[in-house]
């Protein structure tokens, strides 16, 4: 018998924690709703392969509840869209995320290269 306190795992966190991310609420809040840290969740996903699935299903349900929310903003202007931009920035960042692209077109010609070594003591030649 391997040493150490038990573990808390129940099954019937699978479905617990879809049901409580359907609001928004995270994976974190999740763990201290049934008093344990968030490392915990982490490890009962890599122990529990059905957990580990249910926890990314929590995860696209609180990106679901944001979604609506931030919909339901656009529409009527009530509620914090900035709330939602930040939870789905993070519970859904394939889909939500800031994104930098700098394309170069057109061509550079370069002439002449040149090396200039600078003395430490005389900086300026």
């Amino acid at each position: 018998m391997p040493a150490g306190r038990p573990s808390l795992y129940d099954p019937a966190y699978c479905e617990a924690i879809v049901e409580h991310c359907t609001t928004g609420a995270s994976i974190t809040s999740f763990a201290a709703e049934i008093g344990v840290c968030r490392d915990t969740i982490t490890d009962w996903g890599k122990a529990h392969p059905e957990f580990l699935a249910s926890v990314k299903r929590a995860k696209a349900a609180a990106a679901a509840w944001y979604d609506k929310t931030a919909r339901a903003i656009a529409i009527d202007g009530k509620g914090s869209a900035t709330l939602c931009i930040f939870g789905l920035k993070n519970f859904a960042p394939e889909d939500f995320k800031d994104v930098q692209e700098t394309k170069h077109s057109g061509e550079v010609t370069v002439n002449k290269i040149e090396r200039t070594f600078v003395s430490p003591q005389n900086p300026n030649g």
